[in-house]
């Protein structure tokens, strides 16, 4: 009978997994800490600190999300 059975197969793809996601995270990890983009998260942890609204990109265009304006009833719960 062939070495393959579940029980290997299985193992083998948790180990490979297993390596896998932490090769990603060394490499997340990695490119969190490196110099070059030091600027940059140092730029977005002052994002909560500044003052008045955003002037440009996507946020400055955003509509207020509201609540859709229903009946009184359908506020009550009655149908």
């Amino acid at each position: 009978m062939s070495g393959l059975t579940y029980e290997t197969v299985s193992r083998v793809a948790q180990q490979a997994g297993t390596l896998y996601f932490a090769v990603i995270f060394a490499v997340a990890i990695g490119w969190a800490l490196w110099p070059k983009n030091k600027s940059g998260f140092d730029d977005a942890a002052q994002i909560p600190f500044r003052e008045g609204l955003p002037t440009e990109g996507p946020a400055a265009t955003d509509a207020p999300r509201t609540s859709p304006n229903l009946s009184p009833d359908l506020n009550k719960g009655e149908l």
